[in-house]
């Protein structure tokens, strides 16, 4: 995977800050898969597990789960929950036989492949007949304002390379880019559904400020002089200041999930 690269401490900061982006989508992302007692699920791009952990208790059946992800701190992370198997691997180039599962999953991991195409044909690979996929991505990013916000500072704050990972997340938001990357990699009942959702916390500057040190600039903004850093956040909050409530911040989310099927 290329983009979202987290080092340091970051996976920690990801676990407290950006879950609970993530949050309102997993158990959707999970239920979309259909889980049956004895199935063999799959997390592509697990990252600190959040999927893989909850795959369990959402669909009320006992599975085996793997979690893989090219990131090790990520995993290092993930690692803390023994009932998960763990691999570091790439999507595009998995250690597992044809046919070695019965659902996969992939939450906010396509679009940052560098090979669409060859990760969801690896992901089609390896399952078995009649297995199921289920993956989401972002929503353009105009629809997804903190995202939003957060990326246009980085962008002031450390320029335009800094902000392409942010940018990345939202790159592959179209139902017929979905479609069409399913059915080459030869899956069928290819289904995209368009959902909205609110992402909450109780204190937004808290939350920026956590998650822009769970981000792939984390080690730049710690650099930054104290009142530099105030400032960032300063201008994310402010930019966010119409999604704040008298529980904290309320920010709206833009999804695409999709489901397909092994013939």
């Amino acid at each position: 995977m290329s983009g979202w690269q987290l080092s340091g401490d970051a996976p920690t900061a990801y676990t407290r800050f950006a879950v609970p982006f993530m949050e309102p989508w997993t158990d959707r992302l999970i239920s979309a898969a259909r889980c049956r007692a004895g199935d063999r699920v799959l997390d592509v791009a697990c990252g600190t597990g959040l999927v893989a952990s909850r795959v369990r208790e959402v669909s009320g059946v006992d599975c085996r789960i793997t979690g893989l992800d090219v990131n090790e701190g990520m995993l290092n992370t993930a690692r803390r929950n023994d009932t998960v198997e763990w691999h570091l691997a790439s999507a595009t180039d998995m250690p597992f036989p044809d046919g070695s599962f019965d659902v996969v999953l992939c939450q906010q991991g396509l679009q940052y492949f560098p090979d669409r195409p060859a990760a969801i044909r690896e992901m089609a690979r390896v399952l078995a007949p009649g297995g199921r996929l289920a993956l989401n991505v972002w929503g353009v990013i105009e629809r997804n304002p903190a995202q939003h916000a957060l990326t246009d500072v980085v962008e002031v704050f450390f320029g335009p390379e800094a902000a392409n990972p942010f940018r990345l997340a939202f790159s592959l938001n179209t139902r017929e880019e979905l479609h069409a990357l399913a059915s080459e990699a030869g899956l069928t009942d290819v289904h995209v559904r368009l959902e909205h959702g609110t992402a909450r916390h109780p204190d937004l500057v808290a939350w920026m400020t956590g998650f822009v040190q769970a981000s792939p600039v984390a080690a730049q903004f710690l650099g930054l002089p104290e009142d530099q850093r105030r400032a960032f956040v300063r201008a994310v909050t402010h930019k966010l200041r119409f999604y704040v409530d008298d529980d904290g911040a309320a920010v709206a989310q833009e999804n695409r999930f999709l489901t397909a099927t092994k013939p």
